[in-house]
């Protein structure tokens, strides 16, 4: 009612296909003890949780205590011991160094810490399972001074030819306006088919609290 949607995505996985020829695009690749110390993921509660409850069948905006305790428990006993670190700042930085060869992350930052000339060696993908996904939208505040002016550059943005150069910029498919993807020239780090199966963050309430409570026992190594 209040905002304009321009982009919906969501985080996924980068692969470093020189250190691992092989692998499912699943969100057990963090289950791999053989990639252990070699992997990271976000600093990102309602990220990971959500990834957790996708892969084990739940929605990632679940209520359900037994449901929450199961993600829980699957990335304390089986990710979090084969991760470097949780980070939501470095992570693309770490791959892009070699320090990780597999990382929960953006495919914008991700691309843009890698040298163009190595984006062969990088497999960006939208796990089976799907995942939490995000809108990014667009506002006009109540008190501005420049309400017509904001509206025609919200006009503008969605033009096709010129949303399709934004997604160009950004390797971004085109989630926000179909119109734009015939005129689109630029690679797309991954397709907006592979967002299906993603579900919206929503406000989980007073719920929130299980997942602080839980996030806290991962952080701290219970």
């Amino acid at each position: 009612e209040y905002s304009i949607p321009y982009y919906m995505g969501a985080a996924g996985v980068a692969v470093n296909k020189s250190k691992v020829p092989e692998y499912e695009k699943s969100w057990s690749i963090f289950s791999r003890k053989d990639l252990a110390g070699k992997m990271i993921m976000l600093d990102d509660m309602r990220e990971v949780m959500g990834d957790a409850l996708a892969y084990l069948g739940y929605s990632v905006n679940t209520v359900d205590d037994a449901q929450i305790t199961a993600a829980k428990n699957l990335i304390n006993n089986e990710w979090k011991p084969n991760l470097l670190k949780f980070d939501a700042e470095a992570f693309a930085k770490n791959f892009a160094s070699g320090e990780v060869w597999v990382a929960q992350g953006y495919a914008e930052s991700i691309f843009a810490e890698v040298d163009q000339s190595k984006w062969g060696e990088v497999d960006f993908f939208i796990p089976k399972e799907g995942g939490p996904s995000y809108i990014d939208s667009m506002v006009i505040l109540k008190d501005s001074k420049n309400k017509d002016l904001a509206m025609k550059f919200i006009d503008f943005i969605h033009k096709p030819e010129i949303y399709a150069e934004f997604c160009d910029a950004f390797g971004f498919p085109a989630t926000a306006n179909s119109a734009a993807r015939a005129l689109k020239k630029g690679p797309e780090f991954y397709s907006a088919e592979s967002l299906a199966p993603c579900e919206l963050k929503k406000d989980v309430g007073v719920a929130l609290e299980k997942y602080n409570a839980a996030w806290q026992e991962i952080k701290v190594g219970k």
